[in-house]
């Protein structure tokens, strides 16, 4: 391409000057940067939004919840242009301004990193909320895989590992043990998503070790009933065997001891004379 192509051609029959043309087009390109401007500053400001948009972020007191809509509006904007807007339209709703609130940072962190791997894998972005809601509520492929590899594959120690992988450790190897060795991969990263909602969500691993704790401590401060104490100081007083029952074990302890003893004098006896028999050999 020569520099003749970008110039005007027939600036004659155009009824100015090159330098006319030159300055209408420097004004019309300042026209559309200032136009551009005041939409980016009526966006920065919320004055573009429609009523109802204004009418339902009133809901939101709190800054940090209002910001957080937008935030999340905007990762998914940038993420899926067009397909996003095609089901969500071009301002966020009542019902998005509720999920997009809901959210916690991890929640959001994780919402982000899974939309990502689904591009990064060519799949289709989930067009509803209860989808968006279950990509908040779960883990990553990432996450599964280092699980995987500190677990198994290059097993670390138990305080490099985080609250899942040590709560998979801890209460669910024996499961893990079942896992089928050729869909391995498959069956660990469908239940480890169901064991991280369950520490992440739920905290079901603090509930594990409180319950734990609490049954240990029991043990350990056993207090003894009124019965218990009655036998011991009966025990401590020489009267465990102050009745018929006791009468007939003390009976047969006896009866034992004495047998044992008279076995005992025989088998001396037979010692005594294989010595002697042996003597003069």
């Amino acid at each position: 391409m020569n520099k003749e192509f970008n110039k005007p051609k027939n600036v004659k029959d155009m009824g100015e000057t090159f330098e006319e043309l030159l300055a209408r087009k420097s004004k019309v390109a300042k026209k559309v940067s200032n136009t551009t401007h005041g939409v980016t500053k009526q966006r920065e400001s919320g004055s573009e939004l429609s009523p109802q948009v204004e009418q339902n972020l009133e809901r939101y007191q709190d800054k940090q919840q209002k910001a957080q809509i937008f935030q999340v509006w905007s990762m998914l904007m940038q993420a899926f242009g067009s397909k996003f807007t095609y089901f969500f339209g071009d301002e966020p709703d009542s019902r998005f301004m509720s999920f997009a609130a809901s959210l916690s940072h991890d929640g959001y962190k994780r919402l982000e990193a899974n939309l990502y791997e689904r591009l990064d894998e060519n799949q289709e972005w989930p067009p509803s909320l209860v989808r968006l809601s279950q990509l908040a509520d779960s883990p990553t492929k990432e996450m599964m895989y280092q699980a995987r590899q500190k677990l198994f594959h290059n097993p670390v120690p138990s305080c490099e590992l985080n609250r899942v992988e040590l709560y998979i450790r801890r209460y669910k190897m024996s499961e893990v043990r079942n896992f089928s060795d050729r869909f391995f991969e498959a069956e660990f990263n469908r239940r480890f998503t169901q064991w991280f909602r369950e520490v992440m969500l739920d905290d079901l691993d603090t509930q594990v070790e409180a319950r734990q704790k609490t049954l240990s401590d029991n043990i350990n401060t056993f207090t003894s009933t009124e019965h218990d104490r009655r036998r011991e100081e009966q025990v401590t007083n020489g009267e465990a065997f102050d009745h018929p029952l006791g009468e007939r074990i003390k009976d047969l302890i006896d009866s034992k001891s004495s047998s044992w003893e008279a076995l005992s004098s025989e088998q001396e006896e037979l010692v005594q004379k294989i010595r002697q028999a042996t003597k003069g050999k």
